[in-house]
């Protein structure tokens, strides 16, 4: 073997070295990004400063599917989302740079919660209903078997409220997944909306038009109310009142105690869907899906201004202090002056929205689709996204 032999001998060795030294850095790269999600949880502060026009995007991050009809979930530097591939992503707030993801299972449609530092993930699709994951440690403290959820999860303290595909209304522990109670709702009607929780009510509207109010101690059936038309979005409350939405043109207040319907607001064209309503001490508002945006008056139950979208509004308003946001099926976001219906700005967005507002400080993050997780902040904000 003369020099020449040996030199080629040693490149061909070098260079399938250099191959095999880039596969295992490639391998520890790929599992520390799918296996691996440690960090710390910590909630959010008050708002101080809420967001007003004119916005403008600060960051936009590709969550490679789309989302459910829930809020992001923000917290103190973070911003949560599942999607309907199966992931949960977590992205700095600041940057829009992705911290880390995790996938759960073949789709999440509804929002997770956090507890302890656990995320909790409901699961839409196969035998897993439930799988909590813990961000200390990095690992998969429990999972659930039982019909999947399609739908948000209702937070408790040291739990949470679930109700799958097969009617049952269960409430869990979050150390073991176990239940604490069950309620399995009439005939196996299916739930399009997460629980509503809210002081000792566990508010769950049906497709069949039924709202039901169950006992947040132990799940007993508390008043059951017929309303006669489906219910695909969650309930929105105020003081003890109930506002429910229907999928034909009409808005229904009811008494949270007794289920009694005091208010029956139905409009012209029952072939309307109506978002989640928001509500505060003023107005109650509502988009619809033949794009128009509604106010009602608290007092005298009567419209107090609306206006004509160009797309349908299927994603639940955002109220402020002075301003209602609602984003549209059209890939935009619209900001409407809340007394007077003035519009005050129009911002083009990477896709339809169709989830809940999330706000931030000086901020919002709307999550658009088909993938795509969008922070805007007020244009004259100066912080570490500028």
């Amino acid at each position: 073997m003369d020099f020449k032999d040996v030199s080629r001998i040693f490149s061909v060795n070098s260079f399938l070295a250099l191959i095999f030294r880039n596969s295992i850095l490639l391998l520890l790269l790929s599992c520390t990004s799918c296996s691996g999600l440690a960090l710390k949880i910590t909630s959010a502060p008050e708002i101080l400063t809420e967001p007003e026009p004119p916005l403008e995007i600060a960051w936009t991050y590709n969550a490679r599917a789309g989302f459910g009809p829930d809020a992001p979930l923000i917290y103190e530097d973070v911003v949560m989302v599942a999607t309907r591939q199966g992931e949960v992503h977590v992205i700095d707030l600041n940057t829009g740079k992705r911290i880390g993801d995790r996938r759960f299972g073949n789709a999440v449609n509804g929002s997770p919660i956090v507890i302890d530092n656990t995320v909790i993930v409901p699961l839409a699709q196969g035998r897993r209903a439930l799988a909590a994951y813990d961000l200390d440690r990095a690992v998969m403290r429990w999972r659930t078997e039982g019909a999947p959820i399609q739908v948000g999860i209702g937070p408790v303290d040291s739990g949470g409220i679930i109700v799958n595909t097969a009617g049952e209304v269960q409430r869990f522990d979050v150390t073991t997944g176990a239940n604490v109670w069950k309620y399995q709702i009439p005939e196996r009607s299916r739930v399009y909306a997460r629980p509503l929780i809210h002081l000792e009510f566990v508010i769950v509207g049906v497709d069949n038009g039924t709202i039901l109010a169950l006992s947040l101690e132990d799940g007993a059936l508390i008043w059951s109310t017929h309303i006669g038309d489906p219910v695909y979005v969650t309930p929105a409350v105020h003081e003890k009142e109930l506002f429910i939405s229907t999928t034909r043109g009409r808005l229904i207040a009811m008494d949270l105690q007794t289920g009694t319907i005091s208010w029956d607001a139905v409009l012209d064209d029952e072939t309307i869907r109506i978002s989640t309503p928001a509500v505060d001490d003023e107005f109650v508002v509502i988009g619809g899906s033949d794009g128009v945006l509604r106010v009602f008056d608290q007092h005298t139950r009567q419209v107090k201004w609306d206006t004509q979208c160009p797309d349908a509004l299927v994603a639940p308003p955002l109220m402020t202090t002075d301003v209602i946001y609602t984003g549209s099926m059209g890939n935009s976001l619209y900001a409407f002056d809340r007394y007077t219906g003035e519009l005050l700005q129009t911002i083009e967005l990477p896709g339809r929205v169709k989830s809940g507002i999330g706000v931030t400080e000086n901020g919002l993050i709307i999550l658009t689709e088909p993938r795509h997780v969008v922070r805007l902040v007020t244009s004259n904000h100066n912080d570490e996204t500028r």
